[in-house]
């Protein structure tokens, strides 16, 4: 029922866009809640919605003011909150990312190390530990932000000006993996050999929004001997499927 979201604010955003906020917190739960709107939108969705953009706490509608009124927008959000399902009956993917922690491919682990006070195994036991929840996608092609961190890092003061895709970042208590050469100010602490976005390749992206990422700590050999297995369409990174 829409009662059952007490929180939720169905807002104004232009004359034809509604924003749907459920909270001003980010959580690993009630993201869930925002994938489970959004599946249930998907379900019902009907002429003069043009795109849905999930965020961290909320969802974006823009439809066509021609084709349906915000009166009649809010409706149907008020009607597919009531239809959502729980979000414990969602499966969802884990896709294993193979990371090296060491030498020039990890320019700030040092740095990261004496700001949050860990030592190497402590902090990367953390980043290894469990699975990363996806929130969302942007900045640059399929760039991954991720959470939650029990720490938090500060960005770069000074932008680097080229980054090497694969490299793994912190920002905030957050973690990401950039996708191509690109600036960036996050924190790297190592690099992954996967291409988490290739536009050559059928499945331009490994990651959407929702899915999980479990990164596993490999050697230096290993990152060389994987890459060259990804550039020549031989490497399949272990991806598991979750039933609820």
């Amino acid at each position: 029922m829409y009662s059952e979201f007490p929180m939720v604010k169905l807002k104004n955003a232009g004359e034809g866009g509604l924003l749907v906020v459920f909270d001003n917190k980010i959580t690993p739960r009630l993201y869930a809640q925002v994938r489970s709107f959004v599946n249930a939108l998907e379900k019902n969705k009907s002429a003069g919605i043009r795109e849905i953009v999930p965020s961290y706490c909320s969802v974006m509608i823009y439809f066509d003011v021609l084709n349906k009124t915000m009166t009649e927008m809010k409706a149907l959000a008020k009607k597919v909150l009531a239809e959502m399902e729980p979000e414990d009956t969602q499966a969802y993917r884990i896709l294993h990312v193979p990371v090296c922690y060491e030498g020039v491919l990890a320019p700030d682990l040092e740095k990261v190390l004496r700001i949050t006070g860990l030592s190497k195994e402590e902090l990367l036991h953390i980043h290894t530990e469990k699975p990363f929840l996806v929130y969302t996608m942007g900045f640059s092609p399929g760039f991954p932000y991720m959470g939650d961190l029990p720490f938090s890092v500060p960005r770069l003061a000074t932008p680097r000006s080229v980054i090497p895709p694969g490299s793994v970042g912190l920002g905030g208590s957050q973690t990401g993996i950039y996708t191509v050469k690109t600036r960036g100010e996050w924190q790297l602490i190592g690099r992954t050999p996967l291409k988490i976005f290739d536009h050559n390749r059928s499945q331009t992206f490994l990651l959407m929004p929702g899915d999980y990422v479990k990164f596993d700590r490999i050697s230096l050999n290993a990152y060389f001997a994987i890459r060259d297995q990804v550039t020549q369409d031989n490497y399949f990174p272990q991806l598991e499927v979750i039933e609820p």
